[in-house]
Protein backbone atom coordinates (compact mmCIF):
# COMPACT_ATOMS: atom_id res chain seq x y z
CA UNK A 1 0.00 0.00 0.00
CA UNK A 2 0.43 3.39 -0.28
CA UNK A 3 1.15 5.25 2.65
CA UNK A 4 1.47 8.69 1.29
CA UNK A 5 -1.36 8.43 -0.69
CA UNK A 6 -3.45 6.84 2.56
CA UNK A 7 -2.21 9.59 4.62
CA UNK A 8 -3.38 12.56 2.09
CA UNK A 9 -6.88 10.61 1.32
CA UNK A 10 -7.42 10.42 5.12
CA UNK A 11 -6.46 14.18 5.69
CA UNK A 12 -8.97 15.07 2.53
CA UNK A 13 -11.51 12.95 4.79
CA UNK A 14 -11.02 15.20 8.11
CA UNK A 15 -10.89 18.38 6.05
CA UNK A 16 -14.29 17.33 4.42
CA UNK A 17 -15.98 16.22 8.02
CA UNK A 18 -14.72 19.59 9.51
CA UNK A 19 -15.95 21.58 6.58
CA UNK A 20 -19.64 19.10 6.91
CA UNK A 21 -19.65 20.49 10.39
CA UNK A 22 -19.84 24.06 9.84
CA UNK A 23 -22.48 23.41 7.35
CA UNK A 24 -24.51 21.89 9.37
CA UNK A 25 -24.16 24.12 12.78
CA UNK A 26 -24.76 26.64 10.38
CA UNK A 27 -27.94 25.04 9.13
CA UNK A 28 -29.18 24.60 12.71
CA UNK A 29 -28.80 28.63 13.57
CA UNK A 30 -30.67 28.72 9.89
CA UNK A 31 -33.27 26.70 11.41
CA UNK A 32 -33.48 28.12 14.64
CA UNK A 33 -33.53 31.44 13.11
CA UNK A 34 -36.44 30.81 10.87
CA UNK A 35 -38.09 29.03 13.43
CA UNK A 36 -38.79 32.28 15.15
CA UNK A 37 -39.55 34.37 12.55
CA UNK A 38 -42.74 32.13 11.85
CA UNK A 39 -43.41 32.66 15.49
CA UNK A 40 -43.10 36.13 15.15
CA UNK A 41 -45.27 35.94 12.12
CA UNK A 42 -47.90 33.78 13.53
CA UNK A 43 -48.16 36.28 17.05
CA UNK A 44 -51.15 38.07 17.33
CA UNK A 45 -49.89 40.93 19.85
CA UNK A 46 -52.69 39.78 21.88
CA UNK A 47 -51.88 39.66 25.52
CA UNK A 48 -53.18 38.70 28.47
CA UNK A 49 -53.43 40.48 31.61
CA UNK A 50 -51.17 39.44 34.49
CA UNK A 51 -54.03 38.78 37.03
CA UNK A 52 -55.19 36.33 34.25
CA UNK A 53 -51.71 34.59 34.24
CA UNK A 54 -51.75 34.92 37.93
CA UNK A 55 -54.79 33.24 38.66
CA UNK A 56 -54.16 29.97 35.95
CA UNK A 57 -50.77 29.44 37.19
CA UNK A 58 -52.30 29.41 41.09
CA UNK A 59 -54.99 27.76 40.08
CA UNK A 60 -53.01 24.88 38.41
CA UNK A 61 -50.40 24.77 41.40
CA UNK A 62 -53.12 23.85 43.99
CA UNK A 63 -54.40 21.23 42.22
CA UNK A 64 -50.92 19.99 40.51
CA UNK A 65 -51.80 20.64 37.22
CA UNK A 66 -49.40 21.48 34.49
CA UNK A 67 -49.99 24.91 32.90
CA UNK A 68 -50.90 25.93 29.32
CA UNK A 69 -51.05 29.29 28.31
CA UNK A 70 -51.91 30.42 25.07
Amino acid sequence: MNKPALKETLSQIQRQRGALAKVRAEAEDLEDYLAVLEARARDTGERLPMAAVHRRVAGARGRGVPVRLP
